[in-house]
C-alpha cells in the first residue's frame, strides 16, 4: 500500500541519523516499556496557527523548539507543495511564511530537514528536469541568511524509483531516507548513507527488524542518537500508518523490536510525519483524522516517559574577540574527555560567530575553539542524566597571540591535593604544544593554582608542582625547555562545592614572548590517548 498526498508526499516524510556522542542511561531493550498508554492527557492538539483548509504535513522542528518548518499545498504558494516556516513567539506560533525562492518553485518541494548547526537543508523535490526518478533528494546550503539553489544529491543517492523523506543525523555524517527502489524488503523501506571524506556512500537498507514487506517511512532519530521513531503499515497497528519507536543497542549495534506508541497519537487513519525537539517532551505529527481542518493537519501531543528519547543537553556557543567583542570565524572541536575521542568538528557562523552542538547525557565533554592569530579557548561540561534536558550557553573570548596574554587551560585536571595530570588533560596539553610548534620563538610561563582547602604554605607548594607537571609534559613533547618556565601562585577561592573547588585546581600560561610565526607544518600526534 502506498499513500499519496501529492507526487512528493508518498507516505511519511522526515529525518533521522546516527549521533556520534557518548552513551547514556537508556534501556537497551524496550521489553520493560509499559504495554499500555496512560490516557491522563487530553487528545492531541490541532495547531490551528499552522493548519489550513488544505493539507499541511511533514513538520520539522529545530532543536530548541522555537522554529518549525512544514510542507503545505495551501493557496498562495509557488505551486504544488511548498515549504513554510513559523516561529514561536509570546506563547504561540506566528502566521506561517512561505520561505520562497530558490527553495520553493512551481515544482513540488516537501519533506525536509536541517542540520543542527543550521547550515544545510536536505529536502525532497519532485518533477525537476535534473531528477532521476519521480522524486529525488536535494541539498541546499545556507549562505548568510539565504539558502542556495537546491542541488540534486546525485545518482549514488537517488534512483530511478521514488526517493524522499530525508533525515540527517545530528552528527551530520549519516543521511536516512525512504525509497521504494528495487532490492528492498517490500514497499517503501528506510535506507541510510554515510558521508566519508565529503562523499556520500552507496545507501544501505536499515534492515530487519525495521523494514519488512509493507511500508516503512518518515524515520526520525532523536538527538539522543538511540531512539528512532518511524511510521509503518507493516508492524501491526490501529490504522493504515502508525508511529513506532525502536532503540539502538550501541554495544551490539542492533535495533530493538519496534513497538507501537499507541493511541491517542495513532488512530485508524494515517499518522506520520513527525518531529521532536531536543527536550523530548512533545511530538509534532501529521494526521488525517476527522478533527482536522482539511486533508492532513499538524498536531502536537506530550510524550509519556517511556515514549521519550534519552536526555541530552544543547550548547549554543559564540566565539568573539576578547577585546572588542566582535564575532570570530573559528574552528570548533568537541571531544569526549574520558578517552580524548573527537566527536565532532565544525566552524562558527561567519557573521554571528555562533555554533550549535548536542551533548548526550552521561559523559563529560571538552569544547575547544581556535582561530588564526588567536590562542585557543576551552570549556568542559558534564552532562548528567538526572538533571534532565538542559540548554547551555557560553561565550568563548579568544585572546590575540601577543606578549602578555594570559591563556586559561580549562581542560587541565588535577585531583584534590595532587599534582599528577589526569589522562583527560592530554588533549588540552596537545593544543599548547601545537601552538608552540606554530610559533617556534614563543616563550611561555606555566602558572599553577590550588583550591583553598589546607594550609597556604602547602597550597603554594602544590600549585608549583602542578605548574611543573604541565611544563614537563610540554617539554617532553619535543618543546625546548628554554621556552617554558613555570610558577606556582598558591590558592584561590572559587567557591566551596566540589565543582567549584575543581576549577581552582587549574593551570594557565602567560605568553612571555611571541617572536615570528613560520609556515605551519603538520605535527605528529604525541602522547595520544588513542594510540
Amino acid at each position: 500500500m502506498k499513500i499519496i498526498i501529492t507526487s512528493i508526499v508518498l507516505i511519511p516524510i522526515i529525518f533521522f541519523g546516527v549521533l556520534t556522542f557518548g552513551e547514556e542511561d537508556i534501556p537497551d531493550s524496550i521489553d520493560t516499556i509499559p504495554p499500555t498508554i496512560s490516557t491522563s492527557f487530553q487528545g492531541p492538539m490541532n495547531i490551528s496557527e499552522l493548519n489550513s483548509p488544505k493539507s499541511d504535513y511533514a513538520p520539522f522542528i529545530m532543536p530548541d523548539g522555537h522554529t518549525i518548518y512544514f510542507s503545505s499545498i495551501r493557496e498562495g504558494g509557488s505551486g504544488g507543495e511548498d515549504i513554510y516556516v513559523s516561529y514561536w513567539t509570546m506563547g504561540r506560533w506566528e502566521p506561517p511564511e512561505n520561505i520562497g525562492e530558490p527553495i520553493n518553485t512551481r515544482f513540488n518541494e516537501g519533506a525536509m530537514c536541517i542540520s543542527p548547526n543550521g547550515k544545510e537543508m536536505y529536502l525532497t523535490i519532485c518533477g525537476r528536469k535534473d531528477s532521476y526518478g519521480g522524486c529525488d533528494l536535494y541539498v541546499s546550503y545556507r549562505k548568510k541568511k539565504k539558502w542556495s539553489e537546491p542541488r540534486n544529491m546525485g545518482r549514488k543517492i537517488n534512483s530511478t524509483w521514488w526517493d524522499g523523506h530525508p533525515s540527517l543525523s545530528p552528527g551530520g555524517d549519516t543521511l536516512y531516507f525512504a525509497s521504494d527502489k528495487f532490492g528492498g524488503f517490500g514497499g517503501l523501506d528506510i535506507y541510510y548513507s554515510v558521508c566519508k571524506d565529503g562523499e556520500w556512500e552507496k545507501p544501505k537498507t536499515l534492515g530487519y527488524p525495521i523494514n519488512n514487506a509493507r511500508d516503512q517511512t518518515s524515520p526520525l532519530l532523536h538527538l539522543d542518537g538511540r531512539t528512532l521513531y518511524f511510521s509503518s503499515s507493516g508492524h501491526g497497528g490501529f490504522g493504515a500508518l502508525d508511529v513506532f519507536l525502536t532503540r539502538l543497542d550501541t554495544i551490539k549495534w542492533e535495533w530493538s523490536e519496534p513497538i507501537n506508541i499507541g493511541p491517542p497519537i495513532n488512530t485508524s487513519g494515517n499518522d506520520y510525519f513527525f518531529a521532536i525537539p531536543a527536550s523530548g517532551h512533545y511530538i509534532y505529527f501529521a494526521s488525517d483524522r476527522t478533527e482536522g481542518y482539511g486533508g492532513f493537519d499538524i498536531f502536537s501531543y506530550p510524550l509519556e516517559e517511556w515514549q521519550r528519547p534519552g536526555v541530552v543537553a544543547t550548547l549554543m556557543g559564540q566565539v568573539v574577540d576578547a577585546e572588542d567583542g566582535f564575532p570570530i570565524l573559528a574552528a570548533v572541536r568537541i571531544e569526549r574527555l574520558n578517552d580524548g575521542f573527537i566527536l565532532a568538528e565544525t566552524t562558527t557562523d561567519s557573521i554571528s560567530g555562533h555554533f550549535f552542538t548536542v551533548l548526550r547525557a552521561g559523559e563529560t565533554y571538552g569544547i575547544s575553539v581556535s582561530a588564526e592569530g588567536y590562542a585557543f579557548s576551552s570549556e568542559n561540561y558534564e552532562v548528567k542524566i538526572d538533571e534532565g534536558y538542559n540548554e547551555l550557553k557560553h561565550t568563548f573570548r579568544l585572546k590575540k597571540i601577543e606578549t602578555g596574554a594570559e591563556i586559561e587551560l580549562s581542560n587541565i585536571f588535577f585531583d584534590f591535593a595532587k599534582s599528577e595530570l589526569r589522562p583527560e588533560s592530554e588533549a588540552e596539553l596537545e593544543r599548547v604544544v601545537k601552538l608552540l610548534e606554530k610559533y617556534p620563538n614563543m616563550k611561555i610561563e606555566v602558572q599553577g593554582f590550588a583550591d583553598s582547602i589546607g594550609s597556604k604554605q602547602f597550597n603554594l607548594f602544590l600549585s608549583r608542582e602542578r605548574a611543573r607537571a604541565v611544563a614537563e609534559w610540554i617539554i617532553n613533547s619535543s618543546i625546548s625547555k628554554k621556552r617554558v618556565i613555570y610558577k606556582g601562585f598558591g590558592e584561590e577561592e572559587q567557591g566551596r562545592t566540589e565543582e567549584e573547588l575543581q576549577k581552582s585546581r587549574r593551570a594557565q600560561f602567560l605568553i612571555l614572548e611571541v617572536g615570528e610565526k613560520v609556515v605551519e607544518q603538520p605535527s605528529k600526534k604525541k602522547n595520544s590517548l588513542n594510540k
